[in-house]
Order: structure tokens, then sequence, then C-alpha cells
């Protein structure tokens, strides 16, 4: 049986085409409006060098690279990598590259941000997940994470069950004739620590000043943290 890991790489390279045009359709285009609230929480301090982790198709990667700052966009799905490159062919300030996000190869203290949208749930080792982000960051520097959250107040939190119970398989079965990846994308969502919980994960793996930004009526968090001096 696959890991978790290559299992999660081979359902994204088995969307890859798809993906970008499901996300909108999945979040009625409030995907664009998400990742720029990323941008500008990782811009204030004025990096230079960025590195955006589980990048898929590039999205955040490329906000970073229209401000000619040095981007690294990783991922470990080669298909998805692909597209994120085809997307980035008028820049040259910002490269893609297949790595492992548990396990990278970039030198200690390198980076001024790091960024994951809608990734680290995919880890197949959370923790270790991030203290290897840890790792790459330069001290003070900042993290800043986008991911899914379960509304709290009992009406959004119904419709948001019968939303990614109903909704998300069936155009991932129509569009991307894979249900099966948008069953996980869902159920995923559905069982990551988002809020307290994550925040308390961060802060055991050494990150400090956590922040959570609640967005779109709580079914997306933003979380920004920094790496001890």
């Amino acid at each position: 049986m696959l890991s978790k890991k290559n299992q999660i790489k081979e359902m994204f390279n088995s969307i890859s085409l798809k993906y970008d045009l499901i996300n909108q359709m999945m979040t009625f285009n409030m995907d664009k409006q998400w990742r720029q609230i990323v941008f500008k929480i990782a811009i204030k301090d004025d990096p230079k060098n960025i590195i955006d982790i589980a990048t898929g198709t590039g999205d955040i990667a490329l906000c970073f690279a229209q401000e000619n700052l040095q981007v690294v966009g990783i991922d470990n799905a080669s298909q998805m990598l692909d597209i994120a490159r085809q997307k980035s062919v008028k820049f040259e300030n910002i490269q893609f590259q297949m790595e492992d996000a548990e396990e990278m190869s970039f030198e200690d203290n390198l980076f001024d941000v790091a960024t994951v949208g809608f990734g680290v749930r995919n880890f197949e080792n959370l923790h270790q997940g991030l203290l290897e982000i840890k790792r790459v960051l330069k001290p003070g520097k900042k993290l800043v994470i986008l991911e899914t959250a379960v509304p709290s107040f009992f009406l959004f939190r119904l419709g948001y069950f019968i939303y990614t119970k109903l909704f998300i398989p069936l155009i991932g079965k129509i569009f991307a004739h894979n249900h099966k990846a948008y069953n996980y994308l869902s159920s995923s969502a559905e069982q990551f620590p988002h809020g307290k919980k994550f925040q308390l994960i961060l802060e055991e793996a050494g990150f400090e000043n956590v922040s959570i930004k609640i967005l779109s009526l709580g079914i997306v968090n933003i979380y920004s943290a920094t790496k001890p001096q």
C-alpha cells in the first residue's frame, strides 16, 4: 500500500489539468481573495526571498513573483509543477522544483517568508513538516498558512457539511472524473485540527506570535507565526 505522501502525490497529479478550474468553482472564486490576503500579510516585513511550500500550480508563489522578489515554489507532484512553470514563463525571479516538504534540500535559515496554501493538512507527518519549515526560515521571520476550517456557528456548519459532502465530490466527478480525490479533499478539511488546535500545534513546533484570521464565515483560516530570534 502506498504511503499517504505517495497517495496524495498521485492524486494531485491525476487532477492537475482541472485543478485551477475546480478550485475557482469550489470557492466561488474567493480563493483569489484569500491568496491576496496571504500575500499582504507576508509582504509586510519587506521580504527578499520567499518559499511557497506545497505550491501546486503556483498561484501564491506568482503573487510574489509579480513584485520582483526571489521566489521558490516546491511540491512533490510533478504534473502540478509543470502547470506552475507554464504559468510563470514570463518571470525570471521564480523557480519551481520537486521537494519533499518534510525533508527539504535547502540550507538552514535561508528564507524571509514561508507560505503554505491548502497544503499542511496533506503532510504525512504534520509536526515534522512544521519543524522543517522552521528550519529553512531565518530567525524572526514569518510563516503564513492558508488552510480550510469548519465553521463554528451551527447553521454555517450545517451548510458547510452539505456543500463539502455533496457538491464538491460531484464537481470533482463531473469535471476531473475523480470523485475520490475530491472526497478526500473534503474529508481531510473536516478532520484537520483547525483554529486554536492548530495554533497549539504551531506553538509545539516552536513557533511564536501565532495569530489566526478567520475568513468567509469560518470556512478558511489564515495563520501567521514567527520563528523565534
